[in-house]
């Protein structure tokens, strides 16, 4: 009896900390997440793709997500730029905002924050080889740093890739 307690008890905690999954869609594009906690998918009628983020007050705010046929490499180039000191960010403040290279467990990406009359956060990461996500965040610089962090840490270990909508 006291074994039966036991395994119902640890596999209650398990359960509780096993954390939510994250699965979003954007035109074909495809990211799987695990403990997603504080963050959720939504699509509207005309698919438009949103992972809404919950902040720790309780607030929440819709982060649009897109999906382009491209390059990793093709979206540096039009959205970055390359200056002797590094990788910047291709909008916002002068002096450029710097970007960085960041990665996870099958794919690449770069993000910045930049200075647009508010302070925004970007991201661009693979989707398979020839597919890019993208998504902006602008707002309060405690907002955006908190959603960075965040969305920074649910990426690390998230999985993406493409799914042509003819095979789906």
């Amino acid at each position: 009896m006291i074994k039966v307690l036991v395994l119902y008890f640890l596999s209650s905690f398990l359960l509780v900390h096993a954390g939510e999954n994250l699965v979003v869609e954007s035109n074909g594009c495809m990211l799987k997440a695990i403990d997603s906690i504080g963050f959720s998918y939504m699509k509207t009628d005309e698919g438009v793709s949103f992972i809404k983020y919950k902040y720790k007050d309780g607030r929440s705010e819709n982060i649009k997500i897109s999906c382009k046929d491209m390059t990793l490499a093709d979206a540096i180039s039009s959205d970055y730029v390359q200056e002797n000191d590094g990788l910047k960010v291709g909008a916002g403040s002068s002096p450029l905002s710097k970007a960085r290279l960041f990665s996870g467990s099958n794919w690449s990406g770069v993000e910045g924050v930049y200075f647009l009359g508010t302070v925004c956060f970007t991201a661009s990461f693979e989707a398979g080889s020839n597919h890019v996500f993208f998504l902006d965040s602008c707002g309060e610089e405690a907002d955006i740093k908190e959603v960075r962090t965040r969305f920074l840490s649910l990426l690390k270990h998230a999985e993406t890739y493409y799914v042509d909508s003819n095979t789906k």
